[in-house]
This record gives C-alpha cells, structure tokens and sequence, in this order.
C-alpha cells in the first residue's frame, strides 16, 4: 500500500458525552482498552490514526464522522457489559463502511463473562470455571440456577462490568449470598472459585494478548494471595526469585511454552473469535490452563511508569504484532478493491 496506512480507532461509551483529556493527554473512558497507547508506538513514517468518538446520541447529531480516508477502524469499545448501547452505535457505524474492522461490535457483545464461560468449556488442558449470570437475583433462583448448571462451590460473585479484582465476596454456599447482593438494579457473576496454587504454595497468573494470528505474554505475577492484580505486581519488586521467573517466561515468549499449552492457547483464540483481546490465566506445572477472564477490555499499559524488566520484554513483540495485524486488516481491503 503506497503512503502510511490510516487507522481510526473507534472509542466512546454509555457515560461520557463529552472528551476530557488526563493529563498526559490520554483520554479515559471506561469499558474500551488502551491499544490506542500500543498505536503510538508504531512507526510513524508507517502509519496515520485518528480517534472517532461515539456515544449512543451519536445518531442523533447533525454531522457525522467522515471516514472515507480511513483504511482501518479499530474498535477499542470493548465491555459488553458496560456499553452495549454504544456498541450497538458502533455495529451501525461500521455496518456499510467498506472498511476492515478489528473486534467487530457484534463479536465484542458476545463476550460477556458468562458467554465466555460457555464457549470455552471443554477444551483439552482449558479448565474454565462456570459462570453464571445473576438477573434480580433470589435465594429461589440462584439455587435453582446453581441446580441447573451443576455449579459448585466456593464461589466468588462479582458486579457485572467490574475489573481490576474487584469483587463482592467469596461464598461457600447459595445461602450466604442472600442479602449481598441486595440491589435488584444490578446484575451479577457469579464464578466458581479454583485453588490454582502451584506445589510450592505460590499463585501464578500470567496475562496473553491475542493479535490477529500472534500471540504475545504481557506478564507473569506470583503471589502468595489468590486474588493477584496491579498491586501485587509492584510487590513482586522484593521478590528477587519471582521477578526472574517472569523475566524468564516473558523473554521466551510463546515459542518456548509447553507444546500443550500452545495449542490449548490456539483452540481457547478459535473460540472467543476476536482479532484483538487478553487472557489472565493460570499455568500449571503440566501446563494446562486455568482461566480468569477472556476479553478486549484488557489494558496493555506499555509506557507503565513503574515498569520493570518482566514488563519491558513484551512491548517490542506487541508492536511487532500489531503492526502485523494492521497490515493484514488493510490487504483485506485491498483484495476487495
């Protein structure tokens, strides 16, 4: 393709009406991902991107985006959960444009925790615990769902279209839920709880990102609690053992994973069926895998102010991938041409 390629990425959600920029210039908005931040690490005599801005008014308003220059739109609204009149905007948007899309609207709303669940289940060496979805929940129907799915206990519940480990508790039976849960105005997950500890009573939860046909290992982190995110990261700095275990896992890559983990990894990719999303999973010495959560919503974080080495060994290969994914999203367009 002659010139740099044109990239849109496409971003927005139910909440905000209006762009605020933070103050390194990034522009927050619950419920999409940071790849614009992994866009701007891209070779800039290759490529050209602007960001389109959606809301669920948007079809409503006088004037519209003109995306006649554009070669690739990337949909970075990601959570189903917390956006689905956007992303319905989003299918609408994109639905007679001509233009490859990267997580198309319409494959990004079936990735709800629940339905993730569901399509991973029974893949070779992929344990994926039940999840249920909990609709104005009683003590009569959660046990009457808990039934119906065989579901087991201990269980964690969570608020839909939460992240980052946040949960409201971990149940070892139906009967302790009651009066938890208590607004009706919300929905809820509710997940079997798996004890992934390792044979030396540690917990290990490695994230992949999944890019076109690439897939790339953002971090391993280690801890001695189950519930490991952002803050036990920043712990592993005392940990002279660990931060060299996960050196060692992000410098080998896919590649140098166990042979049954990497075609578990492929199989888990053909299911969830995006061009762009992350895994948190747990490996174990085996290695099979165990997983947390499968989505979009995932952030990379590559300019991470406290990054350590464990962190910095996985941004060359992700831009490498994207740009790769990019280039094959715009050959598409130009087969059709």
């Amino acid at each position: 393709m002659e010139g740099k390629l044109r990239v849109g990425f496409i971003m927005g959600n139910d909440t905000d009406r209006t762009i605020t920029f933070g103050q390194d210039g990034v522009i927050p908005l619950q419920g999409n991902n940071d790849a614009d931040r992994v866009l701007h690490l891209l070779p800039e005599g290759e490529f050209n991107w602007s960001r389109i801005h959606l809301a669920p008014s948007y079809f409503r308003k006088a004037r519209w985006w003109d995306v006649s220059k554009v070669d690739v739109l990337w949909n970075m609204v990601s959570d189903a959960d917390q956006n689905p009149e956007t992303l319905a905007v989003v299918a609408k948007f994109t639905r007679d444009v001509g233009i490859p899309v990267i997580d198309p609207a319409a494959a990004i709303l079936q990735t709800r925790r629940h339905q993730i669940a569901s399509r991973l289940a029974g893949i070779d060496n992929v344990h994926m615990p039940k999840t249920l979805l909990l609709r104005n929940p009683t003590l009569e129907r959660v046990r009457r769902q808990v039934e119906e799915a065989s579901f087991r206990f201990p269980a964690l519940l969570r608020r839909t279209g939460s992240h980052n480990g946040a949960f409201i508790g971990r149940f070892d039976a139906p009967e302790q839920i009651e009066g938890v849960y208590g607004d009706r105005r919300h929905e809820y997950y509710m997940t079997e709880f798996v004890d992934f500890r390792s044979i030396d009573g540690l917990y290990r939860k490695a994230r992949f990102f999944f890019v076109g046909d690439e897939i790339v290992i953002r971090q391993l982190i280690i801890s001695s609690e189950w519930n490991i995110h952002g803050r036990t990261a920043r712990e592993m700095v005392s940990q002279p053992a660990r931060e060299s275990e996960a050196v060692a896992m992000l410098e080998g890559g896919f590649p140098a994973l166990p042979a049954v983990t990497k075609i578990a990894l492929r199989a888990l990719a053909d299911r969830v069926g995006l061009d762009y999303f992350g895994l948190d999973a747990s490996l174990d010495a085996e290695g099979r895998l165990v997983v947390f959560e499968a989505n979009a919503t995932m952030n990379f974080m590559p300019r991470d102010g406290n990054m350590r080495p464990r962190s910095l060994a996985s941004v060359a290969p992700m831009v490498a991938s994207v740009r790769k994914m990019l280039l094959s999203k715009a050959a598409q367009r130009a087969t059709k041409r």
